[in-house]
């Protein structure tokens, strides 16, 4: 399906931008539904979001915005609504323009983890999870393990202030369930990365590789490189891995019907 005037257009917005695999993946699976689009990524610095997201707002061929690292907070204020969970994060990876023209706020990143988990034969009711990462992908993944039935989640982040934020969050929602530590615990099932570490060679492991067991299932959230250099520890030492092109399979659906409004 060539590019015309009128080929509608939907963003995605991040920095760094080289690593995304979505604008592909998602181009193809618009044309293989007979729709007229292009998503189009467009590095758009910390610094500039709310000069920019208002430009992107205003134009009116333009359908809906994904958002990657690092502006899954700070997109919240551009939403004039929010799905009940994006609420409760206070982040969303999604916006779309309405019918009425408002843009409302969803938040995909944990259901396209858990769901790439369980493509692969994972449980996760009643397993141990450990979590390294509190922010706008760490937040949506723990509530959706949670929701899944995980029997406890723990995580940390370097960041003090996000992870005392999702704690609270967390803890009022489902107490008992959350715990805040440093170290895998032996016990742990689970191990996710939802942190940006990995994207580049020189970047330091989220967490001490010698923590992890055969018997875990090892999930990151970086797409590129892959496998990421915790990963290919995580091979050595036996543990089955998932890597963020899965968790990218498993929201590309969830994604493509709310952009195109048809959820």
């Amino acid at each position: 399906m060539p590019l015309t005037g009128k080929t509608r257009v939907h963003a995605l917005i991040g920095s760094p931008i080289a690593q995304v695999l979505a604008p592909g993946w998602l181009t193809e699976r618009m044309q293989k539904a007979d729709y007229d689009g292009v998503l189009v990524p467009l590095h758009i610095q910390k610094g500039n979001l709310d000069s920019a997201l208002p430009v992107l707002k205003a134009m009116p061929n333009l359908d809906s915005i994904l958002i990657t690292l690092p502006h899954k907070f700070g997109a919240v204020a551009h939403c004039d609504r929010l799905s009940e969970r994006a609420r409760v994060l206070g982040a969303i990876n999604a916006m779309r323009r309405e019918q009425d023209g408002r843009w409302f706020g969803d938040n995909f990143d944990g259901a396209g983890l858990t769901a790439g988990l369980k493509k692969a034969g994972h449980t996760i009711s009643g397993k141990s999870v450990f979590m390294v990462g509190a922010g706008g992908a760490g937040s949506s993944i723990g509530v959706s393990m949670l929701e899944e039935g995980a029997r406890h989640l723990t995580f940390h982040d370097i960041n003090a202030t996000n992870q005392d934020a999702l704690f609270d969050k967390l803890n009022s929602a489902y107490p008992g369930k959350v715990s805040v530590a440093t170290t895998v615990p032996p016990d742990c099932d689970i191990v996710v990365n939802a942190t940006s570490a990995g994207l580049r060679d020189s970047d330091p492991l989220p967490l001490d590789a010698s923590q992890l067991a055969p018997h875990m299932v090892v999930a990151d959230v970086v797409t590129d490189p892959v496998p990421t250099r915790l990963l290919a520890e995580a091979m050595k030492i036996g543990c089955a891995t998932r890597d963020g092109t899965h968790m990218l399979d498993g929201q590309i659906e969830l994604l493509l019907s709310f952009m195109l409004g048809r959820d």
